[in-house]
C-alpha cells in the first residue's frame, strides 16, 4: 500500500487526533522519556487506550515488546504520515483582519506549512508586506503560482469570491484548499478541500454554553 492510499485509508476521526498525540510524544521526548504506555496516553488525552493504540498503529508508530510506544519514533512517524517533516510552501488570497492573521501564525511552519505569497485587491495592501509575507495583487495569481510552483492556497476571503477565485485556483493546478470562506467549494475530485467553518464552532460553543 503506498503512502497516498494508506491515507485514504485512515479516518477523518484519526487524522484529527494525530496532532494530539504529536503535543504529548514532544512533551515527553522533551522530559526525556523514550517509551510510553497507552495508559498513560489514554490519561492525557482523555481517550481510550484502545483507539489510542489503533490510531498510532495505523501510522506505522514503533512500539517494544508490553514497554509501550517508542516515543521519538512515533514522532517521526506521525511527522512523515501527516507530510510535517516536509515544509509545503502555500499562499493566502485575502489579506483581511482573519488573513492577516494567518500569516502572523508561526507556528505553521512547525506543522509543514509555509505561507510565501499573500494576495489582494486593496491597492493598500498590494505591494506590502504582512508579517513579512509579499502581498500581490489578484491578477498576479497566475503568474506567482506558476513561478513558485505552488499546490496548496488559503482562502481567508468573502464567501461571494471564493468560487470564482476557486475556479482560478484549479486551473492554475492548485491541488490542496484550506477554506475559511463560509461558502461550500465545487471542485474536481482531485482537488482536496478543508474547509474551516467558524460559524459552526461558534454556534456549538454557544449551544453548549446555553445547556450548561
Amino acid at each position: 500500500m503506498n503512502r497516498f492510499s494508506a491515507k485514504s485509508a485512515i479516518s477523518k476521526q484519526t487524522i484529527r487526533r494525530l496532532p494530539q498525540y504529536l503535543r504529548v510524544f514532544y512533551d515527553l521526548h522533551a522530559y526525556g522519556r523514550s517509551l510510553v504506555s497507552s495508559t498513560d496516553l489514554a490519561a492525557e488525552t482523555q481517550l481510550l487506550p484502545i483507539v489510542i493504540k489503533k490510531d498510532l498503529q495505523a501510522v506505522g508508530a514503533p512500539t517494544k515488546l508490553r514497554a509501550g510506544f517508542k516515543v521519538a519514533g512515533t514522532i517521526e512517524a506521525i511527522e512523515n504520515f501527516l507530510g510535517w517533516d516536509n515544509l509545503n510552501k502555500a499562499f493566502l488570497i485575502g489579506t483581511g483582519h482573519l488573513g492577516s492573521a494567518l500569516l502572523g501564525f508561526s507556528g505553521f511552519q512547525n506543522h509543514g506549512l509555509e505561507i510565501v505569497a499573500a494576495f489582494d485587491t486593496n491597492p493598500e495592501k498590494v505591494g506590502q508586506e504582512i508579517h513579512g509575507v509579499q502581498v500581490y495583487h489578484t491578477a498576479q495569481l497566475k503568474s506567482i503560482i506558476k513561478a513558485k510552483k505552488l499546490k496548496i492556497a488559503v482562502l481567508a476571503l468573502p464567501g461571494s469570491a471564493a468560487q470564482g477565485i476557486t475556479d482560478t485556483l484549479v486551473e492554475c493546478g492548485v491541488k490542496a484548499i484550506w477554506n475559511f470562506a463560509p461558502v461550500k467549494l465545487s471542485v474536481p475530485e482531485d482537488v482536496a478541500v478543508q474547509q474551516e467553518d467558524i460559524a459552526s464552532g461558534l454556534a456549538e460553543l454557544c449551544a453548549k454554553l446555553k445547556s450548561n
